[in-house]
């Protein structure tokens, strides 16, 4: 039986100038899974993360975290933010203690969870995101992508069940962007559900489990990575790229239409021995 952590219906925000960011929106994130969430500029994306975050409080329709309808009010609020931890785009707006260490134990510490379990538990997160050689360093000496392992630190601190995060590989270089994609896997394999919204489609395609497609504040589709992005239409709608290694290998079926049922390659390496066939 599928098992969602998070659950919404006719989820809608309004900001205070009357700008619909949420609209009717229903969607169900399945446990343990890895989750993207796509669109344009201002599809909506990170409203939708600070409202199941517990930042915003919904206009209307209704959340469920674990089955349980949340009301926000104070409890529901507390619970949400210990159990969903959210990475923003840019880190310079998530970040803002003097050194590494003291930053990462800022959620830990407003747990009111005991020292030595606080001091365990930054030193787990920062082993975790290969940043434990930089815990005495002040924040603004880092680079870019030591800020954005610093913001996953704080996160991983507080331990939470489900992690979202914003264009987690924005203001990064290519490589550590790959690692961070491949570090969101071994948070996914140790029972985390991952959540993230991205602009890159070539670095979602082989990664997500499930998408979902947002426009305007919807979401006007949903499914498996294969059958999304193979989706004209659907791309054409919310203003998306298509995959690189989908367009290649419906280049290769053009062309060799008997490998039309061949499964669609989601590494480069299953795209390159389809072309050898």
């Amino acid at each position: 039986m599928t098992e969602y952590i998070i659950e919404t219906k006719d989820l809608e925000f309004v900001y205070p100038d009357g700008t619909y960011a949420l609209r009717k929106l229903t969607i169900s994130i399945q446990k343990g899974k890895k989750i993207a969430i796509v669109g344009a500029n201002g599809a909506g994306k990170t409203t939708l993360f600070l409202n199941l975050n517990g930042v915003y409080k919904p206009t209307g329709g209704k959340v469920y975290f674990e089955g349980k309808e949340m009301i926000y009010n104070k409890k529901d609020i507390l619970a949400l933010k210990r159990n969903i931890g959210i990475v923003f785009q840019d880190a310079n707006a998530q970040l803002f203690s003097a050194s590494v260490f003291q930053e990462v134990s800022f959620g830990p510490m407003n747990l009111g969870l005991p020292k030595e379990e606080v001091r365990k538990r930054v030193e787990d997160a920062l082993a975790k995101t290969g940043i434990a050689h930089l815990k005495k360093k002040p924040i603004h000496f880092l680079s870019g992508g030591q800020k954005k392992r610093v913001s996953i630190a704080d996160i991983l601190a507080m331990d939470p069940k489900v992690i979202f995060l914003d264009e987690p590989t924005a203001f990064v270089d290519p490589k550590t962007s790959s690692e961070l994609m491949a570090f969101f896997d071994v948070l996914n394999k140790e029972g985390k559900t991952i959540v993230l919204s991205t602009h890159d489609m070539d670095k979602v395609y082989p990664w997500a489990d499930y998408v979902f497609v947002m426009k305007e504040g919807a979401v006007i589709a949903e499914g498996i990575p294969q059958d999304i992005f193979r989706d004209d239409e659907v791309l054409k709608r919310a203003d998306l790229e298509k995959p690189w290694m989908i367009a290649a290998y419906e280049e290769i079926i053009k062309r060799k239409p008997y490998l039309s049922k061949e499964e669609v390659p989601k590494t480069k390496e299953a795209l390159f021995q389809l072309m050898t066939k």
